[in-house]
């Protein structure tokens, strides 16, 4: 080959080199990072004469640098693409690494059981036992997956509080999941520390529930959640899961629309006093009137709300709809007790008391007139911050309530201890109490207990003049329900009150 020829080889080579550089830079795999490493080696050899002893190399000093740097970015690339696929805290394999194992069993028709788990416990550990024994957990978590021996090594940790095992399909799942947890949740000693994991774990199979690696993994997501949810702790896919996980990310994708657009409305469901049958006051529920999915109620929305982060800008909105009305109603001459509902983030809200105040004062609204309630679970997140604006809100006139009491991890001493005016059973204990006798028991013993701490005692879910009766001979202070009204419009709460009449309900209550 003579100089002419050997230099448009050299470019023709270099130009290749080049063009696959470039196209590396749009995060090609490791695949042809080997091909263009392999490339660029060739064009060195030739611009060097490696490959023919008898041609004349260039001189040292025009050797193209260029070249020599896109090598060791190639190689760079290489390294760092590698090391995602290895977890730096574990040791196993990443969400990456996952994806492409699972791609590969997928690409040979190998049928398997994807195993996905979460540490419950991890966040309260990191918060008061110090995020190094939060690691110290996860990596002698990762060791006891794969001292496993069904799963083959195929191990991956998703990050946070996630793991994943491929494992062949087992022949009774269930005997699966309780061979996990049992191998799993023994005591670690982290520390002088004893401390036993609290896992969630959902199970898919492929192909049953999927044909694509990235479907496949969302699913057992979706699966995951809920199992965090259960009382079990696991869940396995079923079908019907994604069509609610499409209608959940499409209220979450409306959800600012629906406030801009206002597609929010708050109605108010009335309560007596059962002594007399006098209403009490008023509690604002927040629905969605959404233009495709129709009337939504709050217990379809808020838990996603909660979870993605737009609740401080529900919550605010609520807020300030819901002071707005009362000093309509104000207005008018018909003051209205009204109670609304504060969310596990309006707790953790160290500037929320002081905006609420502002809204009072901006309407002249009597803080004396409404009340917010609060679920013994939104107080568990962080008690001690939520004790401590619930005492500012009690300070300016403002009464709160713990809502759905019974259905969370809430002690006596809790109820000693938080700011509280008002208790209320959750309607879950209401609704059997003529046909549960361990329910009646419930009722009766948190009424004289809540009324020994000075609490005003309001039953949800009355339903029935026998809801009534049960009531009222137990001692409870308040009701509310659909026998006494639905949720209204707030244009309808005046008209409503006016041909309200608390002897006909009175009678309605037996007595």
């Amino acid at each position: 080959m003579n100089r002419t020829d050997r230099r448009s080889s050299h470019r023709l080579v270099r130009g290749v080199a080049n063009a696959f550089g470039i196209g590396l830079r749009r995060r090609l795999g490791l695949g042809l990072l080997k091909l263009a490493l392999t490339i660029a080696r060739m064009a060195d050899r030739l611009l060097s004469g490696g490959d023919n002893p008898q041609s004349t190399a260039l001189p040292s000093g025009r050797h193209p640098t260029h070249l020599r740097t896109l090598q060791a970015w190639l190689q760079a690339r290489k390294a760092g693409l590698q090391a995602m696929d290895v977890d730096p805290l574990t040791g196993i394999g990443t969400r990456q690494a996952a994806l492409g194992e699972i791609g590969r069993l997928i690409e040979h028709s190998e049928n398997f059981v994807l195993l996905r788990m979460s540490i419950n416990n991890l966040k309260t550990i990191n918060q008061h036992l110090g995020n190094g024994v939060g690691d110290q957990l996860l990596v002698a978590l990762a060791q006891r997956l794969l001292q496993l021996q069904f799963h083959r090594g195929q191990v991956y940790r998703l990050g946070g509080d996630e793991f994943l095992m491929l494992a062949a399909c087992p022949a009774n799942p269930t005997e699966l999941h309780e061979h996990l947890r049992q191998a799993l949740c023994q005591p670690l000693e982290l520390e002088g520390t004893s401390l036993i994991p609290s896992l969630s774990l959902s199970a898919l199979s492929y192909p049953e529930h999927g044909q694509e690696a990235r479907r496949l993994l969302r699913r057992s997501g979706i699966a995951l959640s809920l199992a965090r949810q259960g009382h079990d702790g696991y869940r396995v896919y079923q079908e019907e899961l994604d069509l609610r996980d499409d209608r959940e990310r499409q209220l979450l994708r409306d959800m600012v629309l629906a406030v801009r657009d206002d597609q929010l409305r708050v109605v108010y469901q009335p309560k007596i006093h059962i002594a007399d049958g006098r209403i009490a006051g008023f509690e604002a529920l927040l629905q969605w009137q959404h233009p495709q999915l129709g009337l939504l109620q709050a217990d379809t929305f808020l838990p996603l709300a909660v979870a993605s982060g737009h609740m401080a800008l529900l919550g605010d909105w609520m807020l300030e709809q819901v002071i707005g009305q009362m000093a309509g109603w104000a207005a008018k001459g018909r003051p209205q007790h009204v109670a609304a509902n504060l969310s596990a983030v309006d707790l953790e809200d160290a500037q929320l008391s002081r905006r609420i105040a502002g809204w009072l004062a901006e309407r002249g609204v009597d803080p004396r007139l409404l009340m917010l309630e609060v679920t013994e679970q939104s107080m568990m997140r962080e008690p001690a911050l939520a004790a401590r604006l619930l005492g500012e809100l009690r300070e300016s006139g403002i009464q709160v309530a713990i809502d759905d009491f019974g259905t969370g991890y809430s002690s006596l001493t809790q109820l000693r201890r938080l700011p509280l005016d008002v208790l209320k059973i959750d309607k879950s204990f209401v609704l059997d109490l003529p046909n549960q006798p361990d329910d009646a028991l419930i009722v009766d013993a948190t009424i004289a207990l809540a009324h020994r701490f000075g609490l005003l005692v309001i039953a949800e879910g009355v339903e029935s003049r026998r809801h009534l009766d049960l009531l009222a001979a137990a001692g409870c202070d308040q009701a509310q329900g659909f026998l006494i009204s639905t949720a209204l419009d707030a244009d309808a709460v005046l008209g409503w009150l006016d041909t309200y009449s608390p002897s006909a309900r009175y009678n309605v209550a037996g007595s």
